[in-house]
């Protein structure tokens, strides 16, 4: 066994260990097995469908940023390399292999590895900062209009709400700086001085010009980026009917719409910064967990929830290993080591965290 298979094999086992431990703090295991075996088939059904055209669509709206700047790609060749993407999102830490897998395949094919590169990074920052957005304007509604069944909230409720809707402001605002620098050639330049003052600048600089370049070609868009992030409104509504559907296949009125507008966001982000297992098992749970409680919807629902909405993720990622197998693994992570010639590295993604952001 190879030291990365190890290392793979002991992220499954601590994602495993994370969803025992938090089974055995459940007050009663016993009835959620009962109620996620009892769950309404045909809801699940279409809260598979919904994941599935999350991820459609998260393909699409990377392709018009490769049409955007000449980069001819099919339709049917997006969708391969985003339902790859959601393969190996679901069996590596965070959502990292997903990138990683869909810009190396395209470099493959057209040869434009830093255009490639810089679609990926847009494409991922835009996505988050419209799923934070979401986060912060439904919190943001709840405190002023509480829940819509009209249940109060408790004290502590009502301070871990305003914590999310300070959080949730604070990153959306972060993010929408990183899509500026992105685009803006004087951010870019500071970005470049700030970078030759560190170690290793000899390395990251002629990088960080090379994608500087690539980025540049998005200032003549805005339309484009404009529809990306509405792309990315679509995609937050699909994930938040997903997991709409699996709870109301589990416990219905358990959660409302608006409820999971708060709490979906705020799980694809914890998946994202807490990388500890594959596909973020055992995070992803303990942060439906957690968001269901904080809401009042329960944590042994959010748990329930979150069992089921990954094992869908699983399901519905299998025709992406299926193509990656296929293609002899073309659209693998693995390959040489980056050089300021070759490859510029993507950044980490967003969820199919829900799917992709």
């Amino acid at each position: 066994m190879t030291r990365q298979q190890l290392s793979t094999l002991l992220k499954f086992a601590v994602g495993a260990g994370l969803i025992v431990f938090l089974f055995t703090r459940l007050e009663d295991p016993a009835a959620l097995w009962a109620q996620i075996a009892a769950a309404n088939k045909g809801l699940l059904l279409l809260g598979t469908l919904c994941y599935a055209a999350a991820v459609a669509v998260s393909g699409l709206k990377w392709g018009l940023l490769l049409w955007a700047v000449g980069i001819p790609v099919s339709v049917s060749r997006l969708l391969s390399y985003q339902w790859q993407a959601e393969f190996f999102n679901n069996f590596l830490p965070a959502q990292v292999g997903g990138d990683v897998a869909r810009g190396y395949a395209l470099a493959a094919d057209t040869r434009r590895t830093a255009d490639a590169a810089a679609s990926v990074l847009i494409d991922r920052f835009i996505g988050l900062l419209v799923f934070m957005v979401f986060a912060a304007v439904a919190t943001s509604a709840m405190l002023l209009f509480g829940r819509p069944d009209g249940t109060p909230f408790t004290a502590d409720q009502t301070v871990w709400l305003r914590l999310i809707e300070a959080g949730t402001i604070g990153v959306s605002l972060l993010l929408l700086g990183a899509v500026l620098t992105l685009i803006s050639r004087r951010l870019k330049a500071l970005v470049e001085r700030l970078l030759a003052r560190l170690p290793l600048h000899a390395r990251t600089v002629p990088i960080w010009q090379k994608a500087a370049v690539a980025f540049d070609a998005y200032r003549d868009h805005g339309w484009t980026l404009l529809w990306v992030a509405f792309c990315s409104a679509g995609i937050v509504i699909l994930t938040s009917i997903n997991i709409w559907l699996i709870a109301r296949a589990i416990q219905p009125g358990g959660i409302s719409m608006l409820e999971v507008l708060v709490v979906n966001p705020i799980i694809v982000f914890v998946s994202l910064a807490l990388p500890l297992a594959p596909g973020g098992l055992g995070v992803r749970q303990g942060a439906f967990a957690l968001t269901f409680l904080l809401v009042g919807a329960g944590s042994q629902l959010g748990f329930a929830v979150g069992i089921l909405q990954q094992a869908l993720g699983y399901i519905v990622s299998i025709p992406g290993g299926v193509i990656w197998m296929r293609s002899g693994k073309r659209g693998a992570p693995a390959g040489p080591a980056p050089t300021a010639d070759s490859v510029v590295p993507p950044a980490p993604s967003e969820p199919t965290a829900a799917p992709r952001a």
